[in-house]
Formats: structure tokens, sequence, C-alpha cells
């Protein structure tokens, strides 16, 4: 395949946009025809000879009157005819060729066709004359006008560049200060873009911006401007609003325009958005009106995202306080400020902990022990989750085989999994690589991921746990029925367990509609054959419910709380699963934590 060849414009532009109507001689006609011709029109450089309406050959206009210039030449050569002294082989260029292909065709073909001049025909028939002058003049001119488009708007979506957004927004922040108008400043950022671009790759990436730049555009006044600041970073500006309600319709406009799927060859992508909107005259300086719409539109990001916010003051201190915390955040695993805690899963037919849940704290030098909602949804947008991600899961199968290595009987240890994590090209491997260096069995491991993790691309997310469960891992839904999974798609996940999320739980003795949610999943859950785990189980009644109905394994307070790894093989390799029984009991028969592995 052949390299692209650089193109001089950015757009096709044929020999059309050079052509002259050039009077044109037939073979025969006399040589001083010809020469007065020329004295007529001192503007042609070249008279086309032209039989039947075919081009012949041409007469360049400094070579003729030189020929003149000579003593007798008039009487001697003045009734020859033209044929005998043109040019029989001129350049003869077709009207659709584009110019990029004749500045080649001139630079092969010899540079004196650029003050000759050339023929240009239609159909193999003469249609006028092309002049070098006419030709490096339009170069000239497309070429300022495409440095002026580069320099001045976003190449892949056509939309403003920041330079040229910048300059638009001065301008009518100085009209508005004359007008006594108010602007509005949109910052957006797409959430989740980074991992439909890892996964799908930059290609799709691209398609996806083109479309949401187009939607942006849709949302928005012909007068207002919409431009890509860089990545799947936008910004919009409203020139002139009545009042801040304007800003918020367009605003909900632009969420519920791009809540809607995007069709992208073959694939059916989701995408939000989070938006931070300013308003001028209340931040008067251009630097600070984008430095504020950037603390808003984070803010919208902190809240979940898909949101819009206008910027306050009191943002201010929680961005200083936020940008402090990344800041030790990501100095905590250098320094191995991290440590996991375990909170045991009890099987309710058997009565034994068959399982914990791996669960990440921050043991940080000036605020103590943070638990992760105050750090996780901070490292999962700066990106420092993967590399958390994988000390945890490192981290994990090291103690299940630490625990197995001290005598205690062997239980799965499940490991939450962030969305971020899933769209690492590697995953497998440093999967895979972990389960071989700390020589842990992988059925052992369990891998918690959430309903929406599941549901952002499903085609590519069933192909990553086919993979990852040949290498022996299992999986769980972590909060189910929170989320928005589709029960066509549930079953082609190679999913083990569902777990019921918390809020459905606390209520179900008391809250009709959480009892029949509950007593649903169960039933769900064991049609497809997977276990059903129930969280935040923390009073006797609660258990009563869950073992009634046939729920397999519960955790939560009523059993323990998460504890560190030494605690727990402190505690149970103590008392065993005896004293689970006993403190809920249950009455079932036992197997203590020390006793002969079992299927986990």
């Amino acid at each position: 395949m052949k390299p692209p060849k650089t193109s001089l414009f950015p757009e096709p532009v044929t020999v059309a946009a050079l052509l002259l109507k050039v009077p044109h001689v037939e073979p025969a006609v006399p040589v001083a025809d010809v020469l007065q011709l020329f004295i007529d029109n001192p503007e042609l450089v070249a008279i086309p000879i032209v039989a039947d309406g075919l081009p012949r050959g041409i007469v360049n206009r400094k070579t003729t009157i030189e020929r003149f210039t000579k003593p007798y030449a008039r009487e001697l050569l003045g009734r020859k005819p033209i044929a005998s002294f043109m040019d029989g082989r001129p350049l003869v260029i077709d009207i659709h060729t584009d110019l990029d292909d004749l500045s080649h065709t001139i630079m092969r073909s010899g540079m004196h066709y650029m003050h000759d001049g050339f023929v240009i025909t239609e159909g193999g028939r003469y249609a006028g004359m092309g002049t070098g002058y006419d030709l490096m003049k339009t170069i000239t001119e497309r070429t300022q006008a495409n440095l002026y488009s580069l320099a001045h708007f976003d190449a892949l979506t056509g939309l403003p560049n920041r330079l040229l957004f910048l300059d638009r927004l001065s301008q009518t922040m100085a009209q508005a200060h004359r007008n006594e108008r108010l602007v509005a400043v949109m910052l957006l950022d797409l959430d989740r873009f980074k991992a439909i671009n890892d996964t799908l790759g930059h290609t799709m990436g691209d398609l996806l911006l083109k479309s949401v730049a187009e939607r942006l555009v849709g949302c928005v006044r012909e007068d207002d401007t919409v431009a890509r600041l860089g990545g799947d970073e936008f910004t919009i500006m409203l020139p002139e609003i009545h009042h801040i309600q304007g800003a918020a319709t367009v605003a909900q406009k632009i969420l519920d325009a791009l809540a809607q799927p995007f069709f992208l060859d073959g694939h059916e992508l989701f995408v939000g958005v989070s938006i931070g909107i300013v308003l001028y005259p209340f931040d008067e300086d251009l630097n600070v009106l984008l430095r504020n719409a950037d603390i808003a539109m984070y803010e919208a990001k902190q809240h979940g995202g898909n949101a819009y916010q206008f910027y306050t003051a009191e943002m201010n201190t929680a961005t200083l306080e936020r940008l402090s915390l990344e800041g030790a955040l990501r100095r905590a695993l250098a320094r191995g400020e991290f440590e996991l805690h375990y909170q045991p899963q009890v099987d309710l037919a058997r009565g034994e902990i068959v399982g914990v849940e791996a669960l990440l704290r921050w043991r940080h030098p000036d605020l103590g022990l943070l638990g992760p909602m105050e750090f996780i949804p901070l490292a999962e947008e700066n990106g420092l989750i993967v590399p958390i991600g994988e000390w945890v899961l490192r981290t994990a199968c090291a103690q299940v085989r630490a625990w197995q290595e001290a005598g205690l009987r062997p239980i799965r240890v499940a490991v939450n999994l962030s969305v971020r994590q899933f769209y690492q090209k590697d995953l497998v491997e440093i999967v895979a690589r972990i389960l071989e260096q700390t020589g842990v069995d992988s059925r052992y491991i369990e891998f918690e991921i959430t309903e929406s993790c599941l549901m952002q691309n499903t085609q590519a997310m069933v192909a990553l746990l086919t993979e990852l469960n040949r290498l022996g891992v299992r999986f769980s839904i972590d909060d189910f029925g929170t989320g928005y999974s589709s029960l066509a798609y549930l079953k082609r996940f190679p999913i083990d367990t569902l777990k019921i999320d918390r809020s459905f739980v606390c209520d179900i003795g008391t809250d009709p509609d959480d009892a029949a949610i509950v007593k649903a999943i169960i039933a769900l859950a064991h049609s497809l054959e997977m276990r059903v785990v129930a969280e935040g189980v923390e009073t006797p009644e609660q258990l009563h419910f869950l073992r009634t109905h046939g729920c397999d394994e519960i955790q939560g307070y009523l059993i323990s709380r998460p504890l560190p790894a030494d605690e727990v093989a402190r505690q149970f390799a103590a008392c065993g699963d005896d004293c689970v029984c006993k403190r809920l009991g249950l009455g079932l028969p036992h197997v203590s934590w020390g006793a002969t592995e079992h299927a986990a």
C-alpha cells in the first residue's frame, strides 16, 4: 500500500479554479496574425493552437516576439502558418485534475510550464488555459486558509479550538461589559470516555468525539460557540442570556442529548457528561472565569457525573482540599499507607465462614484511617485506581496463601474491581501473573463488579470475563438491584454470585417492597444457578428472613466488622466457626477454621 500523499489543501481543489478563457487559433493562421494578437493583448502569456476542438500546440509570447525583432522577419515569416512555429507538445491537463496532482506534474515535466502555462481540456476538448501565476496564487491563498484553519479549528471535529474560543470569549466579554449583558461559559468533560477509548481503540474514540460534537452543536443557537479544548473536553459560550435559568436550560438539553445511545461501527455506546457553568460579569477576569468553570465541572463529576453545577465560592475550598488529598494519595502507595481489612461471609446452610471480602483502607498520616468512599472516587478520577487495584489484588492473594500456610482452612477472598481496571488492555495478563507469583489457587479468588460496569459495553465485557474465567477466578455482581442490568444480558456473563445490596436488606422486616425484591433476587439467582450473598446484615430478624427464604450467605456487622488480616487469623484460629454458630443461634454442624479443606 502506498503511503497517502500529503495534500496542500484542506479540501480538494481542481484545475477548474485556474481556467482562463484565452483566445485560440487554428494551425493554418499566419504567424503575423498571432503576433498581432500578442501585441493587442499584453496579458497573454501564450496562445493555444486548436483544430477541431482539440489542442495541437502552443506558442509562447516571448519567443514569438523575439523572433520578429530580427531584420526582415515579418516579411520572411509573417505569412507562414503558426503550426510551423508552435510547440507541438504542450502540457495538457484535464479540468477535473486536483491542484495537488497538477503541482506534482509540473515538477516532473519541467518548471518552464509555470511561465508558459498549460492547456486545460474537458473531455479531451479544449476548454481554456491556466498559468503558473494563478497556480501559485491559489496555492498561497489556500495554504494561508489551511494554516488559519489549523491554528483556529480542531482537526477532528471541525469545532473552534482553544485559541479561537479564547479570542471569541475575550471579545464577547468586552461587548457584554458595554451592553450590560450576561455571558454563560460551560466546561464539559465526558464521563467514561477513557474507558471506551482504552477498550475499543482511538479510532472508535474519535468517532465518538465527532458524534458528541454534532450533538452539542444541535443543542445551542447559531450565535453560540461550541469548541473542543482537547481530549474529551469541550466548552460552550452563550453570549447573550437574560437570566441564569437560560444556562441551566441549555445544560439540561445537553445532558438529555448525550444520554441517548451512540450507534457507531456496530457498537452501542453510552457516555455521560459533567458540566461546570460560570457567568460573566460575576467572574470578571477571563482566566478566573475558566478556572472557576473547571472547578464547577469537577464538582459535578465528584457527585457522580452526568450533571451540571454552577460555580460557587465554597467550591474553591473544597477544590484545595481535594488537591491536597490527591497529592497525598499519589504518595500513599509508595509509602505503604494502604492496608486491607477483611469481612467474613457465612454459609447459612453449613454455619461456616466460607469467604471474606477484602476492603481497602488508607492509614493517612494526619487524618487517620480512611474508608474507601473518602478516596476511591478521587482515585477513579485521576487513574490511580489502576495501580492501587493491582496492589489490592496482589495483597489479597498473598494473604490467602499466608493463611493457608499458617494452617487455616482455605476460604475464598472477594476483591472489588473498578471500571477503570476492567478497561486495562493487559488485565488478564496482570491477573495471571499475580496468581502465579503468589501461588494461590485461583478458585479461592472472586472478583466483585458492579452492574453499571457490566452494562457499559456488554460485548467486550462478556469476552473479558470469559477470558478471566478461564484462569479459574469467579465473579459476583456487587450491589445487585441498584443498577440497570438486563436479565437477558445477565445470563450471558460467567457470574457465580449475586450480592443483594444493603439498602434492600436493612428494612426487609418492615418494608414489604424490600422484602419482595430480596425474595425475587434470591429466586432469580437460584434459577440461574448462582449463589446469593446478602450484605449489611445487622439484626437477628434480618438473618431469620434471609435464612427462611433461602439466601445462601450473609455478611455484615451481625457476624463481624471488617478486620485486619492478623485479627482475622487470631480470632478464627482461636474459636473457628463454632463461635459464629453460637452467636447467630444457627444450631448447625460446624467445621473449624483449621479443619480439612472443603470446596470453597
